[in-house]
């Protein structure tokens, strides 16, 4: 193989969908290869040219036929390069695959079928739900087991998630970690100074689900609010999800719709300007009631960090491994209001700490979550199996 010349192994990528809004944290990794051709194997297409997510059509590939809308075709050829009728095992003989990774366990389940017809090791990356959430791991316990044993590795993205990892049986010496990382050159920094008596902006972004803990930021800003009369504070809520009736039932019951905005799912532009807009950024992840976790830790508290947010969040998965605790964020425990109410409050009265806490942030990230980097570390463990 040719990794420094002009010809250059094929890796192939499979997920459901590609690409995802809120799995910018893979299609990073795929936009950021240098030694390896990244192509992508998936049961959905969207949002391809479209957020943000661009990548070359002749390297994407759907495993099965559906209509698509005509935003499809605006994106060059596409239609005509798709090679939708060819099944999985085809696409990567006649792409000479050299190594398959697929993202989410449950994904890692039914790449394993075609990896042993291919004869081409296999990577699967576990992401949060796939090794927590009761009522997926179940039926699948049986097939992790064989996943477990027949797949060359598994990445996981820190020490939390290896540990769970194991828990289920995954043998230690296969698991390695992938840290989750962000273009760190490409988001801008921006020095938070204080606002004094102007309104301070509080940012949350994430899904509307159980484990996103949006309901305790609510209560806690709540109380910063009504209890603690700091009316010079507003809350900026994006996103979208299952519990979005609920998330709004609570804001109307409360009335705090004059100082919380819900401008929905933004493009993943968009959603920056809004973090470069903000003071603070807030993320109470909790481990939901049937065992949802993070897993990891959210992408939006790097890409906050990475502009110079000061951070409150939660002790919660690897969270606690993505920041640097008490010097660029403020974490409690999970579902603790009272503790997040202190945290929000402390830094509306030290507002001189915002601009120390955004720097500590931004050279952590720049150190240990720039895709520049890590890219060049999964490539490594890429290459290891090919020797």
């Amino acid at each position: 193989m040719m990794i420094n010349g002009k010809s250059r192994p094929v890796a192939a990528h499979f997920s459901g969908a590609f690409f995802v809004k809120s799995e910018t944290f893979i299609y990073h990794y795929l936009s950021h290869m240098k030694s390896f051709t990244p192509i992508c194997l998936a049961w959905r297409i969207e949002n391809l040219g479209e957020g943000g997510f661009f990548f070359s059509p002749r390297d994407i590939y759907s495993l099965q036929l559906r209509r698509y809308s005509s935003k499809w075709f605006y994106y060059g050829i596409l239609k005509r390069i798709l090679r939708r009728n060819l099944n999985f095992e085809n696409i990567l003989k006649k792409r000479g695959a050299r190594l398959l990774h697929a993202h989410f366990g449950h994904n890692g389940v039914q790449a394993l079928k075609v990896k042993k017809k291919v004869k081409i090791p296999l990577v699967t990356t576990f992401y949060g739900a796939d090794l927590s959430k009761s009522d997926m791991i179940k039926p699948l316990m049986k097939h992790y087991k064989k996943l477990f044993a027949q797949g060359e590795m598994f990445l996981v993205e820190g020490e939390h998630m290896k540990l769970m990892l194991q828990g289920l049986g995954c043998p230690p010496e296969k698991i390695h970690i992938q840290r989750i990382a962000i273009p760190v050159e490409t988001i801008q920094y921006k020095e938070r100074k204080p606002k004094g008596k102007n309104i301070t902006w509080l940012l949350f972004c994430g899904r509307f689900t159980e484990k996103k803990g949006l309901v305790y930021a609510l209560e806690a800003v709540k109380k910063v609010y009504n209890e603690h009369h700091c009316r010079n504070i507003r809350f900026c809520i994006i996103g979208d999800g299952e519990l979005k009736e609920e998330i709004e039932a609570f804001i109307d019951k409360n009335k705090m719709k004059k100082y919380v905005e819900l401008p929905g799912f933004l493009s993943y532009r968009d959603y920056l300007k809004k973090v470069e807009e903000a003071d603070i950024f807030i993320h109470p992840s909790v481990t939901a009631s049937d065992g949802d976790s993070e897993g990891g830790a959210p992408t939006t508290i790097l890409e906050a960090q990475a502009m110079g947010l000061p951070i409150i969040s939660t002790e919660h998965a690897d969270i606690p491994n993505v920041v640097v605790p008490n010097r660029s964020a403020l974490l409690s425990a999970e579902r603790n209001v009272e503790a997040l109410t202190r945290n929000i409050l402390f830094l509306l009265e030290n507002q001189q700490l915002w601009s120390p806490m955004g720097k500590v942030g931004r050279e952590f990230v720049e150190e240990y979550h720039d895709i520049k980097k890590e890219v060049l570390n999964l490539e490594e463990k890429y290459k290891s199996l090919l020797e």
